[in-house]
């Protein structure tokens, strides 16, 4: 990920790690990440670019996730996700996600993850463009986001 620096994402999304997503292994299990991006990549959704509000507006569709996991976290440690957007195309646009767990010792970066979104029409179910209003508060929020 090109510059992961924390300052640069415009939010953030506190997870508290729960007893069932602990593994055999006594640490959050990978699958459970996925969980905890979707979280983020709504709540951003709905606290600043103001969609997704309703399941009638949820007009895109995951088209691929990639994450790399830097450190295990453990039961009673504080979760954050950090998350922007980090690329805007035609009918796409990535989210960048940056998951830190925090115990006495600090916050260190325990994965980082790119969720590739779609826009899609559920009359056609086919891919569409991104609305002018969408792109446009995209670009408010993000205003260095990389447009392909």
């Amino acid at each position: 990920m090109q510059n992961n620096q924390l300052s640069n994402f415009q939010h953030i999304l506190e997870v508290p790690v729960r007893f069932m997503d602990m593994d055999a292994l006594q640490h959050v299990n990978n699958a459970r990440y996925l969980n905890f991006l979707e979280e983020s990549r709504i709540a951003y959704s709905q606290e600043l670019l103001d969609v997704f509000n309703s399941i009638q507006e949820l007009n895109v569709l995951v088209a691929r996730v990639e994450i790399d996991f830097l450190r295990p976290v453990l039961f009673g440690e504080k979760l954050q996700v950090y998350t922007r957007i980090s690329k805007l195309g035609t009918k796409s646009f990535t989210f960048e996600s940056v998951v830190t767990t925090t115990n006495e010792k600090g916050e260190f970066p325990a994965a980082k993850a790119l969720q590739t979104l779609v826009a899609f029409d559920p009359e056609t179910h086919k891919t569409t463009v991104i609305s002018p209003k969408l792109r446009a508060r995209i670009i408010e929020i993000e205003p260095e986001v990389i447009q392909k």
